[in-house]
């Protein structure tokens, strides 16, 4: 142990203090003895609106505003198709999807006619026989299950329909940013 730093206390008597650095420079000499950062561009004011955004517009691909409007419409099926309501489901379903595809079709900017809609509202209806049996024996399993099962057959099948329908346009159109408006 060295008699410099005894107990911890620090340097001893006998030690002299050090010299004190020289004073500080001005804020002047600081700002120029310090070393030049890039500056960054501000933005022109009478080319930027007021309060808009600095930043580029983000792209918007069709696919993913149409998978958001398939979630929306899928947990707006499971929750319709929970309702242990006395009537059918599948017509009301039917025309969910219908909607759905509809939608999807106007985020492309190739909704259907109006005869195609039909077809497709046909087509849906005939195809929901099948889902609808197995959702009717599962709910009839189990009354309160299987009203979950039933309601998760509904979602899974607008989403899956929905990400066919996504599939189909996006082979048509590959890639397409969302227009300003839809």
């Amino acid at each position: 142990m060295s008699d410099d730093n005894v107990n911890g206390a620090g340097p001893s008597r006998e030690q002299a203090p050090s010299p004190s650095p020289e004073p500080a420079p001005p804020a002047e000499e600081a700002k120029a003895a310090a070393p030049e950062q890039p500056a960054q561009a501000a933005p022109e004011p009478d080319k930027a609106a007021p309060g808009a955004a600095l930043e580029q517009p983000q792209v918007v691909y069709c696919r993913d505003r149409a998978r958001s409007i398939v979630h929306k419409y899928a947990l707006f099926g499971t929750a319709f198709a929970a309702l242990p309501i006395p009537i059918a489901t599948s017509p009301a379903l039917t025309a969910l999807e219908t909607h759905l595809i509809y939608w999807i079709g106007r985020i492309y900017d190739d909704a259907p006619s109006h005869g195609e809609t039909l077809m497709i509202a046909s087509g849906l209806e005939m195809a929901s026989v099948g889902l609808r049996t197995v959702a009717r024996e599962a709910a009839g399993l189990v009354p309160v299950i299987g009203w979950g099962i039933k309601a998760a057959i509904a979602g899974a099948s607008i989403e899956a329909l929905g990400a066919l329908i996504i599939r189909h346009f996006e082979q048509k159109h590959p890639n397409k940013v969302v227009k300003a408006g839809t």
